[in-house]
């Protein structure tokens, strides 16, 4: 069997990424435009810009990595389980990963308000959103709800991709000059 069989088509991974773009980007423009006000009292612009830049750096990174995990689970599981509803069930799986992900994040400000009760919890989770996951596929209202939801969040990747070479751009200068 051809493993290039396995792999979701650009036209798949294309609304996915433009999920996971929504919300990761989403969530650092958020803390950004939060901390934003704060900084102009001690930061000059460059050096706004230059924080700006290397967290959509950052954030394109987390995307990519995001969006390689589902990729993987394509090609480990059974191509009827997985495969021919990738859209919807991925986005099942990202969009309550990425929640429990930025809920952890918001339970902590210092190393020793790490919350490890709450991490304990993280393989009841990954059981939920996979079960949650398996059940978009069972349920045609919801899997095409999901799958309209993603094709809407494409456009998100238009956005993102030039908006990160800009800021690839300008931290790669940052660094060399």
């Amino acid at each position: 069997m051809d493993i290039s069989s396995r792999v979701p088509k650009w036209g798949q991974l294309l609304p996915v990424y433009g999920v996971i773009v929504l919300l990761v980007y989403g969530w650092t423009l958020y803390w950004f435009l939060w901390k934003f006000p704060s900084w102009l009292y001690f930061l000059t612009i460059g050096e706004i810009l230059a924080a700006l830049s290397y967290s959509i750096v950052t954030n394109f990174l987390e995307s990519i990595a995001v969006l390689a995990l589902p990729v993987m689970l394509s090609l480990a599981l059974p191509k009827k389980w997985f495969f021919e509803v990738f859209v919807a069930r991925t986005t099942a799986m990202v969009v309550p990963g990425l929640a429990f992900m930025m809920y952890i994040a918001m339970q902590f400000q210092t190393r020793d308000d790490y919350p490890r009760e709450l991490i304990k919890w993280s393989p009841m989770v990954a059981l939920g959103i996979a079960g949650f996951a398996f059940l978009i596929g069972q349920v045609p209202t919801l899997r095409k709800a999901l799958e309209f939801l993603a094709d809407r969040a494409a456009i998100f990747v238009y956005l993102s991709i030039p908006l990160s070479l800009v800021a690839l751009i300008a931290v790669l200068a940052r660094l060399i000059f």
